[in-house]
Protein backbone atom coordinates (compact mmCIF):
# COMPACT_ATOMS: atom_id res chain seq x y z
CA UNK A 1 0.00 0.00 0.00
CA UNK A 2 1.37 3.41 -1.03
CA UNK A 3 1.95 5.73 1.94
CA UNK A 4 0.86 9.35 1.77
CA UNK A 5 3.82 11.74 1.59
CA UNK A 6 4.74 13.46 4.84
CA UNK A 7 3.89 17.12 5.21
CA UNK A 8 5.79 20.11 6.59
CA UNK A 9 3.73 22.91 8.12
CA UNK A 10 4.46 26.42 6.89
CA UNK A 11 3.59 28.35 10.06
CA UNK A 12 0.49 29.75 8.34
CA UNK A 13 -2.36 27.48 9.51
CA UNK A 14 -4.87 28.46 6.82
CA UNK A 15 -2.26 27.98 4.08
CA UNK A 16 -1.56 24.53 5.50
CA UNK A 17 -5.31 23.87 5.25
CA UNK A 18 -5.24 24.84 1.57
CA UNK A 19 -2.26 22.49 1.15
CA UNK A 20 -4.14 19.70 2.98
CA UNK A 21 -1.58 19.59 5.77
CA UNK A 22 1.42 21.53 4.48
CA UNK A 23 4.24 21.25 1.95
CA UNK A 24 5.52 17.86 0.88
CA UNK A 25 8.57 16.93 2.93
CA UNK A 26 11.97 16.64 1.19
CA UNK A 27 10.60 18.21 -1.98
CA UNK A 28 11.35 21.45 -3.83
CA UNK A 29 8.59 24.05 -3.99
CA UNK A 30 8.39 27.29 -5.93
CA UNK A 31 6.85 30.45 -4.46
CA UNK A 32 6.38 32.88 -7.33
CA UNK A 33 4.89 36.34 -7.62
CA UNK A 34 5.56 39.92 -8.58
CA UNK A 35 7.60 42.13 -6.25
CA UNK A 36 5.53 43.11 -3.21
CA UNK A 37 3.42 39.96 -3.00
CA UNK A 38 5.14 38.79 0.19
CA UNK A 39 7.43 35.98 -0.97
CA UNK A 40 10.27 36.92 1.38
CA UNK A 41 7.85 37.29 4.30
CA UNK A 42 6.40 33.85 3.61
CA UNK A 43 9.88 32.33 3.34
CA UNK A 44 10.97 33.83 6.68
CA UNK A 45 7.76 32.65 8.37
CA UNK A 46 8.40 29.14 7.05
CA UNK A 47 11.91 29.06 8.51
CA UNK A 48 10.83 30.52 11.87
CA UNK A 49 8.18 27.82 12.16
CA UNK A 50 10.89 25.25 11.45
CA UNK A 51 13.04 26.54 14.32
CA UNK A 52 10.02 26.34 16.65
CA UNK A 53 9.48 22.70 15.67
CA UNK A 54 13.15 21.76 16.00
CA UNK A 55 14.21 22.01 12.32
CA UNK A 56 17.38 23.81 11.27
CA UNK A 57 16.84 26.58 8.74
CA UNK A 58 18.98 28.14 6.00
CA UNK A 59 18.18 31.30 4.04
CA UNK A 60 20.34 31.69 0.92
CA UNK A 61 20.02 35.24 -0.38
CA UNK A 62 21.05 36.11 -3.91
CA UNK A 63 19.51 39.56 -3.86
CA UNK A 64 19.07 41.04 -0.34
CA UNK A 65 21.69 41.70 2.32
CA UNK A 66 21.40 39.98 5.71
CA UNK A 67 20.64 43.24 7.52
CA UNK A 68 17.74 43.89 5.14
CA UNK A 69 16.27 40.47 5.87
CA UNK A 70 16.63 40.97 9.61
CA UNK A 71 14.95 44.37 9.29
CA UNK A 72 12.01 42.71 7.48
CA UNK A 73 11.71 40.16 10.28
CA UNK A 74 11.97 42.90 12.95
CA UNK A 75 9.06 44.77 11.34
CA UNK A 76 6.96 41.69 12.07
CA UNK A 77 8.35 41.23 15.56
CA UNK A 78 10.02 37.97 14.51
CA UNK A 79 13.26 36.59 15.91
CA UNK A 80 15.59 34.94 13.38
CA UNK A 81 17.70 33.18 16.01
CA UNK A 82 18.32 29.65 14.76
CA UNK A 83 18.02 30.67 11.10
CA UNK A 84 21.31 30.83 9.20
CA UNK A 85 21.42 33.60 6.60
CA UNK A 86 24.02 33.36 3.82
CA UNK A 87 24.61 35.96 1.12
CA UNK A 88 25.61 34.25 -2.16
CA UNK A 89 26.30 37.29 -4.34
CA UNK A 90 28.42 38.68 -5.79
CA UNK A 91 30.41 35.80 -7.22
CA UNK A 92 34.09 35.87 -6.22
CA UNK A 93 36.35 37.30 -8.87
CA UNK A 94 38.38 34.59 -10.62
CA UNK A 95 40.77 34.64 -13.58
CA UNK A 96 38.87 33.63 -16.68
CA UNK A 97 40.06 30.12 -17.69
CA UNK A 98 40.67 29.15 -21.29
CA UNK A 99 37.35 27.61 -22.33
CA UNK A 100 35.08 27.26 -25.31
CA UNK A 101 32.08 27.88 -23.00
CA UNK A 102 30.43 31.28 -22.97
CA UNK A 103 31.15 33.26 -19.77
CA UNK A 104 27.50 33.18 -18.68
CA UNK A 105 27.33 29.40 -19.01
CA UNK A 106 30.32 28.84 -16.73
CA UNK A 107 29.13 31.49 -14.27
CA UNK A 108 25.69 29.90 -14.00
CA UNK A 109 27.10 26.41 -13.51
CA UNK A 110 29.46 27.76 -10.83
CA UNK A 111 26.63 29.56 -9.00
CA UNK A 112 24.38 26.48 -9.05
CA UNK A 113 27.27 24.39 -7.73
CA UNK A 114 27.96 26.87 -4.91
CA UNK A 115 24.30 26.88 -3.88
CA UNK A 116 24.16 23.09 -3.75
CA UNK A 117 27.43 22.85 -1.82
CA UNK A 118 26.28 25.42 0.73
CA UNK A 119 23.02 23.58 1.35
CA UNK A 120 24.91 20.30 1.71
CA UNK A 121 27.31 21.85 4.23
CA UNK A 122 24.51 23.32 6.33
CA UNK A 123 22.54 20.07 6.51
CA UNK A 124 19.42 22.19 7.10
CA UNK A 125 15.97 20.59 7.10
CA UNK A 126 14.37 23.75 5.70
CA UNK A 127 15.94 25.90 3.01
CA UNK A 128 14.86 29.11 1.28
CA UNK A 129 16.65 30.30 -1.85
CA UNK A 130 15.87 33.92 -2.76
CA UNK A 131 15.59 34.63 -5.61
CA UNK A 132 15.75 32.54 -8.76
CA UNK A 133 15.62 35.61 -10.97
CA UNK A 134 19.32 36.13 -10.27
CA UNK A 135 20.04 32.67 -11.65
CA UNK A 136 17.88 33.26 -14.70
CA UNK A 137 19.83 36.39 -15.57
CA UNK A 138 22.97 34.29 -16.04
CA UNK A 139 21.30 31.87 -18.45
CA UNK A 140 21.82 32.52 -22.15
CA UNK A 141 18.47 30.91 -23.09
CA UNK A 142 15.57 28.95 -21.62
CA UNK A 143 17.08 25.55 -22.45
CA UNK A 144 20.32 26.45 -20.66
CA UNK A 145 18.34 27.71 -17.65
CA UNK A 146 16.20 24.56 -17.48
CA UNK A 147 19.25 22.26 -17.59
CA UNK A 148 20.84 24.05 -14.66
CA UNK A 149 17.59 24.08 -12.67
CA UNK A 150 17.23 20.32 -13.14
CA UNK A 151 20.84 19.87 -12.05
CA UNK A 152 20.14 21.96 -8.93
CA UNK A 153 16.97 19.98 -8.23
CA UNK A 154 18.82 16.68 -8.40
CA UNK A 155 21.52 17.93 -6.02
CA UNK A 156 19.01 19.31 -3.53
CA UNK A 157 16.72 16.27 -3.68
CA UNK A 158 19.50 14.07 -2.40
CA UNK A 159 20.14 16.27 0.64
CA UNK A 160 16.82 15.58 2.39
CA UNK A 161 15.74 19.22 2.78
CA UNK A 162 12.36 20.79 2.10
CA UNK A 163 13.28 23.71 -0.15
CA UNK A 164 11.42 26.89 -1.11
CA UNK A 165 12.61 28.65 -4.26
CA UNK A 166 11.44 32.28 -4.41
CA UNK A 167 11.01 33.74 -7.88
CA UNK A 168 9.96 37.18 -9.10
CA UNK A 169 7.53 37.39 -11.98
CA UNK A 170 8.89 40.37 -13.86
CA UNK A 171 7.15 40.03 -17.25
CA UNK A 172 3.89 38.76 -18.69
CA UNK A 173 5.65 36.91 -21.50
CA UNK A 174 7.52 34.55 -19.16
CA UNK A 175 8.18 30.88 -19.73
CA UNK A 176 7.56 28.01 -17.33
CA UNK A 177 10.86 26.12 -17.07
CA UNK A 178 11.03 26.58 -13.30
CA UNK A 179 7.40 25.54 -12.72
CA UNK A 180 7.86 22.31 -14.65
CA UNK A 181 11.13 21.42 -12.90
CA UNK A 182 9.93 21.62 -9.26
CA UNK A 183 7.53 19.44 -7.27
CA UNK A 184 5.12 22.15 -6.08
CA UNK A 185 4.18 25.68 -7.14
CA UNK A 186 2.34 28.39 -5.20
CA UNK A 187 1.60 31.55 -7.16
CA UNK A 188 1.05 34.89 -5.35
CA UNK A 189 -0.82 37.79 -6.94
CA UNK A 190 -1.05 41.48 -6.08
CA UNK A 191 -4.02 43.32 -7.60
CA UNK A 192 -4.34 47.09 -7.42
CA UNK A 193 -7.89 48.39 -7.16
CA UNK A 194 -9.14 51.70 -8.51
CA UNK A 195 -9.70 52.80 -4.91
CA UNK A 196 -8.75 51.36 -1.54
CA UNK A 197 -6.33 48.68 -0.45
CA UNK A 198 -4.72 46.37 -2.98
CA UNK A 199 -5.89 42.78 -2.98
CA UNK A 200 -3.56 39.84 -2.47
CA UNK A 201 -4.52 36.30 -3.45
CA UNK A 202 -2.77 32.99 -4.09
CA UNK A 203 -3.40 29.65 -5.71
CA UNK A 204 -1.60 26.33 -5.73
CA UNK A 205 -0.61 25.60 -9.33
CA UNK A 206 0.56 22.05 -8.64
CA UNK A 207 1.67 19.70 -5.88
CA UNK A 208 3.21 16.64 -7.50
CA UNK A 209 2.24 13.56 -5.49
CA UNK A 210 -0.02 15.46 -3.05
CA UNK A 211 -3.53 16.88 -2.85
CA UNK A 212 -4.52 20.51 -2.30
CA UNK A 213 -7.51 22.83 -2.53
CA UNK A 214 -7.64 24.38 -5.96
CA UNK A 215 -8.82 27.87 -6.79
CA UNK A 216 -7.85 31.35 -5.65
CA UNK A 217 -7.55 32.20 -1.96
CA UNK A 218 -7.29 35.77 -0.66
CA UNK A 219 -4.56 36.55 1.86
CA UNK A 220 -3.42 39.50 3.93
CA UNK A 221 -0.08 40.50 5.42
CA UNK A 222 -0.28 42.11 8.86
CA UNK A 223 2.49 42.91 11.35
CA UNK A 224 3.50 39.57 12.79
CA UNK A 225 1.34 37.30 10.67
CA UNK A 226 0.16 36.24 7.25
CA UNK A 227 -3.57 35.53 7.10
CA UNK A 228 -4.83 33.25 4.34
CA UNK A 229 -8.57 32.97 3.70
CA UNK A 230 -9.30 29.60 2.06
CA UNK A 231 -12.06 29.79 -0.52
CA UNK A 232 -15.37 28.42 0.71
CA UNK A 233 -16.55 24.95 -0.32
CA UNK A 234 -20.05 24.66 1.11
CA UNK A 235 -20.37 20.89 0.71
CA UNK A 236 -17.50 20.35 3.15
CA UNK A 237 -19.45 21.92 6.03
CA UNK A 238 -22.51 20.39 7.70
CA UNK A 239 -24.34 20.46 11.01
CA UNK A 240 -27.26 18.31 12.12
CA UNK A 241 -30.47 20.15 11.17
CA UNK A 242 -31.82 22.34 13.96
CA UNK A 243 -35.19 24.04 14.15
CA UNK A 244 -34.08 27.57 14.96
CA UNK A 245 -36.85 29.27 13.02
CA UNK A 246 -36.86 33.05 13.44
CA UNK A 247 -40.01 35.07 13.92
CA UNK A 248 -40.12 38.83 13.54
CA UNK A 249 -41.97 39.38 16.80
CA UNK A 250 -44.63 41.34 14.89
CA UNK A 251 -47.74 39.25 14.48
CA UNK A 252 -48.97 40.89 11.27
CA UNK A 253 -45.53 40.63 9.62
CA UNK A 254 -45.23 36.94 10.52
CA UNK A 255 -48.72 36.45 9.10
CA UNK A 256 -47.72 38.10 5.82
CA UNK A 257 -44.55 35.97 5.64
CA UNK A 258 -46.51 32.78 6.23
CA UNK A 259 -44.81 32.20 9.56
CA UNK A 260 -41.21 32.42 10.74
CA UNK A 261 -38.08 32.44 8.60
CA UNK A 262 -37.12 28.78 8.41
CA UNK A 263 -33.74 27.85 9.92
CA UNK A 264 -31.08 27.84 7.22
CA UNK A 265 -33.14 29.96 4.80
CA UNK A 266 -31.96 33.12 3.06
CA UNK A 267 -34.07 36.27 2.90
CA UNK A 268 -33.55 39.36 0.79
CA UNK A 269 -34.99 42.66 2.00
CA UNK A 270 -35.26 45.03 -0.96
CA UNK A 271 -36.25 48.67 -1.27
CA UNK A 272 -35.05 52.22 -1.89
CA UNK A 273 -32.86 54.12 0.54
CA UNK A 274 -34.52 55.19 3.80
CA UNK A 275 -37.61 53.00 3.46
CA UNK A 276 -36.79 50.89 6.54
CA UNK A 277 -34.84 47.88 5.29
CA UNK A 278 -32.24 47.98 8.07
CA UNK A 279 -34.93 48.54 10.70
CA UNK A 280 -36.80 45.49 9.43
CA UNK A 281 -33.63 43.35 9.47
CA UNK A 282 -32.85 44.50 13.01
CA UNK A 283 -36.38 43.61 14.08
CA UNK A 284 -35.66 39.99 13.17
CA UNK A 285 -32.29 40.30 14.94
CA UNK A 286 -33.92 41.57 18.13
CA UNK A 287 -36.45 38.73 18.07
CA UNK A 288 -33.69 36.15 17.52
CA UNK A 289 -31.61 37.54 20.41
CA UNK A 290 -34.69 37.52 22.67
CA UNK A 291 -35.25 33.83 21.85
CA UNK A 292 -31.67 32.98 22.89
CA UNK A 293 -30.01 32.87 19.46
CA UNK A 294 -26.79 34.64 18.48
CA UNK A 295 -26.76 37.16 15.65
CA UNK A 296 -23.90 38.57 13.55
CA UNK A 297 -24.56 41.87 11.82
CA UNK A 298 -22.12 42.89 9.05
CA UNK A 299 -22.58 46.52 8.08
CA UNK A 300 -20.85 48.06 5.06
CA UNK A 301 -22.52 51.44 4.99
CA UNK A 302 -22.63 53.25 8.33
CA UNK A 303 -20.13 54.36 10.98
CA UNK A 304 -20.04 52.57 14.33
CA UNK A 305 -21.42 55.60 16.21
CA UNK A 306 -24.39 55.83 13.84
CA UNK A 307 -24.97 52.11 14.14
CA UNK A 308 -24.88 52.23 17.91
CA UNK A 309 -27.49 55.00 18.05
CA UNK A 310 -29.73 53.07 15.66
CA UNK A 311 -29.26 49.85 17.57
CA UNK A 312 -30.34 51.51 20.79
CA UNK A 313 -33.47 52.76 19.03
CA UNK A 314 -34.23 49.46 17.27
CA UNK A 315 -33.01 46.89 19.80
CA UNK A 316 -32.97 48.67 23.15
CA UNK A 317 -30.17 49.26 25.64
CA UNK A 318 -29.84 45.60 26.68
CA UNK A 319 -28.32 44.04 23.55
CA UNK A 320 -26.17 47.12 22.89
CA UNK A 321 -24.70 47.38 26.38
CA UNK A 322 -22.66 44.18 25.98
CA UNK A 323 -22.25 44.56 22.25
CA UNK A 324 -19.20 42.87 20.72
CA UNK A 325 -17.88 45.22 18.04
CA UNK A 326 -14.94 45.11 15.69
CA UNK A 327 -13.72 45.90 12.19
CA UNK A 328 -14.04 42.79 10.05
CA UNK A 329 -11.38 44.11 7.66
CA UNK A 330 -8.87 44.64 10.50
CA UNK A 331 -8.38 40.95 11.12
CA UNK A 332 -10.78 41.10 14.10
CA UNK A 333 -12.92 37.98 14.03
CA UNK A 334 -13.45 37.77 17.77
CA UNK A 335 -12.34 35.12 20.19
CA UNK A 336 -13.58 31.55 20.17
CA UNK A 337 -16.94 31.09 21.81
CA UNK A 338 -16.78 30.84 25.59
CA UNK A 339 -19.50 28.85 27.41
CA UNK A 340 -19.79 31.75 29.89
CA UNK A 341 -19.96 34.37 27.15
CA UNK A 342 -23.50 35.73 27.21
CA UNK A 343 -23.16 38.12 24.30
CA UNK A 344 -25.67 37.34 21.59
CA UNK A 345 -25.31 40.24 19.16
CA UNK A 346 -22.05 40.76 17.24
CA UNK A 347 -21.57 43.89 15.19
CA UNK A 348 -18.92 43.93 12.48
CA UNK A 349 -18.26 47.19 10.64
CA UNK A 350 -16.88 46.36 7.18
CA UNK A 351 -14.97 48.88 5.06
CA UNK A 352 -15.58 47.78 1.45
CA UNK A 353 -12.43 49.56 0.24
CA UNK A 354 -10.18 47.61 2.65
CA UNK A 355 -11.49 44.05 2.56
CA UNK A 356 -11.39 41.20 0.04
CA UNK A 357 -14.26 38.79 -0.72
CA UNK A 358 -12.34 35.89 0.81
CA UNK A 359 -11.70 37.79 4.03
CA UNK A 360 -15.36 38.77 4.36
CA UNK A 361 -16.59 35.19 3.93
CA UNK A 362 -13.90 34.02 6.39
CA UNK A 363 -15.27 36.51 8.94
CA UNK A 364 -18.75 35.08 8.43
CA UNK A 365 -17.38 31.57 8.95
CA UNK A 366 -15.66 32.57 12.17
CA UNK A 367 -18.90 33.99 13.52
CA UNK A 368 -20.74 30.78 12.66
CA UNK A 369 -18.09 28.27 13.72
CA UNK A 370 -16.51 30.07 16.68
CA UNK A 371 -19.50 31.90 18.15
CA UNK A 372 -22.38 29.60 17.14
CA UNK A 373 -24.20 32.44 15.39
CA UNK A 374 -27.61 31.42 14.02
CA UNK A 375 -28.56 34.55 12.06
CA UNK A 376 -26.25 36.48 9.72
CA UNK A 377 -27.28 39.90 8.40
CA UNK A 378 -25.42 41.61 5.52
CA UNK A 379 -26.23 45.30 5.11
CA UNK A 380 -25.98 46.09 2.30
CA UNK A 381 -25.36 43.82 -0.67
CA UNK A 382 -24.86 46.93 -2.84
CA UNK A 383 -21.69 47.82 -0.95
CA UNK A 384 -20.52 44.19 -0.89
CA UNK A 385 -20.85 44.23 -4.67
CA UNK A 386 -18.21 46.97 -4.71
CA UNK A 387 -15.83 44.54 -2.96
CA UNK A 388 -16.07 41.94 -5.73
CA UNK A 389 -17.07 44.05 -8.73
CA UNK A 390 -13.82 43.30 -10.54
CA UNK A 391 -14.52 39.57 -10.35
CA UNK A 392 -18.05 39.79 -11.74
CA UNK A 393 -18.92 36.75 -9.62
CA UNK A 394 -21.52 38.00 -7.15
CA UNK A 395 -24.04 35.21 -7.77
CA UNK A 396 -21.60 32.24 -7.53
CA UNK A 397 -20.06 33.62 -4.32
CA UNK A 398 -23.39 34.39 -2.68
CA UNK A 399 -24.81 31.02 -3.75
CA UNK A 400 -21.85 29.27 -2.10
CA UNK A 401 -22.31 31.38 1.05
CA UNK A 402 -26.05 30.68 1.21
CA UNK A 403 -25.41 26.94 0.74
CA UNK A 404 -22.82 26.98 3.53
CA UNK A 405 -25.14 28.81 5.92
CA UNK A 406 -28.00 26.46 5.06
CA UNK A 407 -25.79 23.42 5.71
CA UNK A 408 -24.90 24.93 9.10
CA UNK A 409 -28.58 25.64 9.95
CA UNK A 410 -27.89 29.40 9.93
CA UNK A 411 -30.43 31.86 8.56
CA UNK A 412 -29.37 34.93 6.61
CA UNK A 413 -30.90 38.29 5.79
CA UNK A 414 -29.44 40.28 2.90
CA UNK A 415 -30.35 43.96 2.63
CA UNK A 416 -30.36 45.45 -0.87
CA UNK A 417 -31.25 48.88 -2.19
CA UNK A 418 -32.98 49.55 -5.48
CA UNK A 419 -35.02 52.50 -6.67
CA UNK A 420 -36.98 51.04 -9.57
CA UNK A 421 -38.77 47.84 -10.48
CA UNK A 422 -36.87 44.73 -9.44
CA UNK A 423 -34.61 43.73 -12.34
CA UNK A 424 -33.11 40.28 -11.82
CA UNK A 425 -30.92 40.66 -14.91
CA UNK A 426 -28.77 43.16 -13.02
CA UNK A 427 -26.81 43.03 -9.78
CA UNK A 428 -27.53 43.22 -6.93
CA UNK A 429 -31.21 42.45 -7.69
CA UNK A 430 -30.04 39.20 -9.30
CA UNK A 431 -29.25 37.85 -5.82
CA UNK A 432 -33.01 37.61 -5.22
CA UNK A 433 -33.09 34.68 -7.67
CA UNK A 434 -31.08 32.47 -5.31
CA UNK A 435 -32.62 33.59 -2.01
CA UNK A 436 -35.45 31.63 -0.43
CA UNK A 437 -37.53 34.65 0.57
CA UNK A 438 -38.02 38.20 -0.71
CA UNK A 439 -39.52 41.03 1.34
CA UNK A 440 -40.02 44.20 -0.70
CA UNK A 441 -40.44 47.72 0.69
CA UNK A 442 -41.16 50.95 -1.18
CA UNK A 443 -42.64 54.44 -1.09
CA UNK A 444 -45.96 55.58 -2.46
CA UNK A 445 -47.95 58.81 -2.35
CA UNK A 446 -51.36 59.28 -0.71
CA UNK A 447 -52.99 62.68 -0.53
CA UNK A 448 -49.64 64.36 -1.17
CA UNK A 449 -48.02 62.47 1.71
CA UNK A 450 -45.13 60.04 1.21
CA UNK A 451 -46.06 56.66 2.68
CA UNK A 452 -44.37 53.27 2.90
CA UNK A 453 -45.57 49.81 1.98
CA UNK A 454 -44.41 46.22 2.39
CA UNK A 455 -45.16 42.91 0.72
CA UNK A 456 -43.70 39.41 0.65
CA UNK A 457 -42.83 38.46 -2.93
CA UNK A 458 -41.46 34.96 -2.37
CA UNK A 459 -41.24 32.22 0.23
CA UNK A 460 -39.94 28.87 -0.93
CA UNK A 461 -40.66 26.89 2.24
CA UNK A 462 -44.40 27.52 2.26
CA UNK A 463 -47.32 29.80 1.36
CA UNK A 464 -47.42 33.47 2.22
CA UNK A 465 -49.92 36.35 1.99
CA UNK A 466 -49.74 38.31 -1.27
CA UNK A 467 -51.22 41.54 0.02
CA UNK A 468 -49.46 44.91 -0.10
CA UNK A 469 -49.70 46.37 3.38
CA UNK A 470 -48.99 49.76 4.89
CA UNK A 471 -45.65 50.04 6.68
CA UNK A 472 -45.08 52.53 9.45
CA UNK A 473 -41.89 53.11 11.47
CA UNK A 474 -42.87 54.51 14.87
CA UNK A 475 -41.09 55.23 18.14
CA UNK A 476 -42.48 51.93 19.38
CA UNK A 477 -41.15 49.99 16.41
CA UNK A 478 -42.58 48.65 13.17
CA UNK A 479 -46.30 48.66 12.53
CA UNK A 480 -47.90 46.76 9.64
CA UNK A 481 -51.18 48.43 8.72
CA UNK A 482 -54.10 47.82 6.42
CA UNK A 483 -54.06 46.62 2.86
CA UNK A 484 -53.08 49.39 0.46
CA UNK A 485 -55.97 50.57 -1.70
CA UNK A 486 -55.75 50.34 -5.46
CA UNK A 487 -56.63 54.04 -5.58
CA UNK A 488 -53.32 55.04 -3.98
CA UNK A 489 -50.84 56.70 -6.31
CA UNK A 490 -47.93 54.81 -7.84
CA UNK A 491 -48.50 51.58 -6.02
CA UNK A 492 -48.82 48.00 -7.16
CA UNK A 493 -47.09 44.67 -7.26
CA UNK A 494 -45.08 45.67 -10.29
CA UNK A 495 -43.83 48.80 -8.56
CA UNK A 496 -42.92 46.79 -5.48
CA UNK A 497 -40.64 44.62 -7.54
CA UNK A 498 -42.64 41.55 -8.59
Amino acid sequence: MTQSPQRVVTGIPELDAVLHGGLLRNRIHLIEGRPGTGKTTLGLRYLIEGVASGDTGLYLSLSEAEDELRATAANHGWNLDGVEIVEMLPLPAQPAPQSILLPTESELAELVNRIAERVEQAGAARVVIDSMVEIRLLARDSAHYRRQIIALRERLSGIGATVLLLDDITSDGREYELQSAVHGVISLEYVERSFGAARRRLHVVKMRGGSFQSGWHDYKILPGEILVFPSLIAQEHHRPPQRNDIVSGIETLDELAGGPLVAGSSTMVLGPSGVGKTTLALQYARSAVASGLRVAYFNFDESESTLRSRLVADMGEGPVRDLDTGDADAGNTGNAADPDDRRRFFLRRVNPSRISPGEFIWNVRRMVEDHDVRLVIVDSINSYLDVIRQEKSLLPQMNELFSYLSNMSVSSIIVGAHSQTLDTSKEPDAVSIITDNIISLRYYERDHVVCKALCVLKKRQGPHVHEIRELELTDDGIRIGARVSSHDDDIGVAALGA
